[in-house]
């Protein structure tokens, strides 16, 4: 027998250990084991065989580490016998108790009344129980015990269970005769399971939600996940509602190096109230087929036109007027280093007709061919774009036919530091076949309309200083001429052109129509300027913008033969003022104003400020006199006390003196667990009101406990800004929220 002073760290090499190891497994390479160290007020024993430690004893092998007041350690056989305020690092996790039995050649043991700390990527589980059964490296088993992610201090929820499986690998704890409890009331049985303990993809039945709306009634749903590999999952949710009956959804969703998607699908077999069955599908799919080959299906479909109104679905928002059915196959290339495309697409639509406000359907595009090519400095003066387009257009009870049209330019940019000029000229090539024409109305039509244009700007910067701060102020004026002749369309169809918005962009557009069946005359000259303000940086702080348009001929092409036109002189005048006031404060103002009647035809007004994240408050105005437009739109989120924070809107119309869309909800954050709750009432069709309850409660770490995430994305939708206050991420907790010491720190 050997004694040791106190105090005295002896590293024991297990030299001989892994040797005999080797010597037991011949042929097999086993990973040799690091040495062991074993620090302690007094130590005694044979340092081969076995060794006793009294006295603040730390234990250290590899990523082992055990603290306790008496340990022995059998070098032969790995065995560890530890009393006396135990505790055990493996890892990054922490167990602790008066009593451990440990092997440390295959990491197996038992703990006696211990308690446990795991940190995983994005949460830190605590557990206590009889006793800890160590199953090898990754795996323990906790014997009637419990499981929360709430402090120490602060012990809101857990899940109790007569025994835990946990596999730190897959993080994942398998359930044993458990159940829920939240503020020491038992909310879900759990008599076979398992759960995530990081929020990790797993097959398995999700949290219950329920949901309450006045044209669905009570809903409750189950939904059952279906991890089905790394790389595609699908989600099957069964519910059942008061006023209309049982339903499921399925979505589908998958990734590949060349493809990926998402599918949905609902079926309701019977609706209580309208007696019959009802459904929705859509898919969504990209998918690389060759270099440069690529191809995309964006389709969607309803069983009735009021689908949207009186069920929550997947497929599209309750506002949808219009379903597409689409395919694409897109190919790009080069010959003799010149690029090329070619862009086919299919395209129909499903309308869904509002009774009080019904609308014409889009034409659908059966097949759409676009190709063209471009050459960049040509010459070292002139580019080059040739861009056409192959359309047949099909309806049912409108004018139908097939477009074949060219659009080719020639553009020869000259560019300076402070100043740039860019001549244009262009031509539209037109050819149309149609059918189920009006009396009088060709078969076919042609247009042919050459135009040019002009356009030149300047800039000019100068140094400021604004609030003790350095800026730099531009001033950017431009003009922009454009010609294009007469020539009479009044006879081609309207298959998929309107007359587009007046705005800034706009007046730099040689066409007054968007889309292919109108090219307007005009001889007019745009003048504007704009100027802001940058930081170091190059950050725009803040924008001002004018712009008008002088006319001098009056316009004789329309959208149809009532359409009103433009006469010569002055445009209305356009102007914004927008930027950043700080960090917080954002705003845009934009105005335009009828020189000649001298009224506003339209203006709008917005401003943001967002000192932090789960900080917002949003607030906008807009009018359009035409449309008889003028709704306001205030929305945010807002801490209002410890831990609670308030979340709403109110969209405003007061031309017809109702309100559109009104939320109030609230989000509570208690450390370890989130409660969300709102209440909607929203404007979904002309003469129909629809109201809704949203609620949730998540326990951080393990997912929603009640209700489903359908609450966030509305919220998201809805309030710009609007951020969760339990997000993965730790760099986007509200400040307020983050801990200062997380308890996990706390040995």
């Amino acid at each position: 027998m050997q004694r040791f002073p106190a105090r005295l760290a002896v590293l024991i090499l297990l030299l001989s250990g892994a040797t005999l190891a080797w010597s037991q497994a011949p042929g097999k390479a086993a990973k040799p084991r690091g040495p062991t160290t074993i620090d302690a007020d007094q130590l005694e024993g044979i340092s081969e065989l076995e060794v006793t430690a009294r006295g603040r004893v730390e234990f250290k092998r590899e990523d082992l580490t055990i603290y306790s007041e008496f340990l022995r350690y059998n070098q032969e056989f790995g065995r560890v016998e530890a009393d006396g305020g135990v505790r055990v690092q493996r890892g990054i996790d922490r167990f602790f108790g008066p009593r451990l039995r440990y092997n440390t050649q295959d990491d197996t043991g038992s703990f006696e009344g211990a308690s446990f700390i795991v940190n995983g990527e994005t949460t830190t589980t605590r557990g206590k129980g009889e006793r800890v059964d160590f199953l090898g490296r990754d795996r323990f088993r906790l014997v009637n015990g419990s499981m929360t992610s709430c402090q120490p201090d602060k012990e809101d929820w857990r899940i109790e269970a007569g025994e835990f499986e946990i596999d730190n690998d897959k993080r994942v704890a398998t359930i044993h005769d458990g159940r829920v409890k939240f503020f020491d009331t038992t909310i879900l049985p759990i008599p076979y399971g398992s759960v995530s303990l990081d929020n990790q993809r797993k097959t398995g039945f999700l949290a219950p939600y329920w949901s309450q709306n006045s044209r669905r009634g009570l809903e409750l749903a189950a939904p059952f996940y279906w991890n089905i590999a790394p790389e595609r999952d699908l989600t099957l949710i069964p519910s059942v509602m008061t006023k209309r009956g049982e339903q499921l959804k399925a979505e589908f969703r998958y990734i590949d190096p060349s493809y990926r998607g998402e599918a949905h699908w609902e079926y309701m077999p019977n609706d209580k109230i309208l007696q019959t069955s009802r459904g929705a599908f859509s898919i969504m799919h990209t998918q690389t087929l060759l270099p440069g080959l690529v191809t995309n299906i964006d389709a969607s479909k309803v069983s009735d036109a009021r689908y949207f109104v009186d069920l929550a679905s997947q497929v599209r928002q309750v506002s949808t007027g219009n379903l597409q059915q689409m395919g694409q196959l897109n190919y790009s290339g080069s010959l003799l280093g010149t690029g090329y495309y070619v862009n086919t697409m299919v395209q129909t639509w499903q309308t869904l007709q509002d009774p009080l406000s019904p609308t014409t359907p889009p034409y659908a595009r059966l097949p759409q061919v676009n190709f063209g090519t471009a050459k960049s400095d040509i010459g070292g003066l002139v580019d080059l774009v040739l861009p056409g387009e192959f359309v047949r257009f099909q309806h049912e009870t409108l004018v139908d036919g097939s477009r074949t049209s060219l659009n080719p330019t020639l553009a020869m940019p000259f560019l300076a530091p402070g100043y740039f000029v860019t001549p244009k000229i262009g031509a539209r090539f037109a050819n149309y076949q149609l059918k189920q024409t009006a009396v009088g109305q060709p078969e076919h039509q042609s247009l042919t309309l050459p135009w040019g244009s002009l356009d030149a700007g300047m800039v000019f910067d100068r140094e400021q200083k604004w609030l003790g701060q350095s800026l730099t102020q531009t001033l950017e004026p431009r003009l922009y001429y454009v010609y294009v002749p007469f020539r009479n369309q009044s006879q081609i169809p309207l298959f998929d052109t309107g007359l587009a918005d007046f705005n800034y962009a706009q007046i730099f557009n040689e066409n007054r129509f968007s889309g292919g069946d109108r090219f307007g005359d005009t001889n007019q000259l745009t003048y504007a300027a704009t100027s802001r303000l940058l930081t170091a940086n190059g950050q725009e702080m803040m924008r001002a913008t004018f712009g008008a348009i002088h006319y001098f001929s009056d316009q004789r092409v329309g959208l149809t033969p009532t359409s009103v036109l433009q006469s010569s002189g002055s445009s209305d005048l356009l102007a914004s003022l927008g930027g950043r006031l700080s960090q917080a404060i954002s705003f845009d103002t934009g105005i335009q104003y009828d020189p000649n009647k001298t009224q506003i035809d339209r203006s709008s007004a917005s401003v943001r400020y967002s000192p932090e994240i789960a900080k917002v408050i949003n607030a906008s105005y807009r009018y359009n006199r035409e449309t008889n437009l003028r709704q306001t739109d205030i929305n945010g989120q807002w801490p209002v006390a410890p831990g609670w924070y308030a979340v709403g809107r109110w969209n405003y119309s007061f031309a017809d003196k109702r309100t559109l869309e009104a939320i109030a909800g609230f989000e509570y954050n208690a450390g370890c667990w989130v409660a969300r709750g709102a209440v909607q009432l929203l404007q979904a069709a002309t003469a129909t009101t629809s109201s809704g309850f949203f609620f949730q409660l998540e326990f951080n770490g393990f997912g929603s406990i009640a209700g489903s995430d359908e609450i966030i994305s509305m919220l998201k939708r809805r309030v710009p800004g609007y951020s969760i206050t339990n997000p993965a991420q730790t760099n986007l907790i509200p400040p307020s929220m983050q801990q200062r010491l997380p308890f996990e720190q706390v040995y």
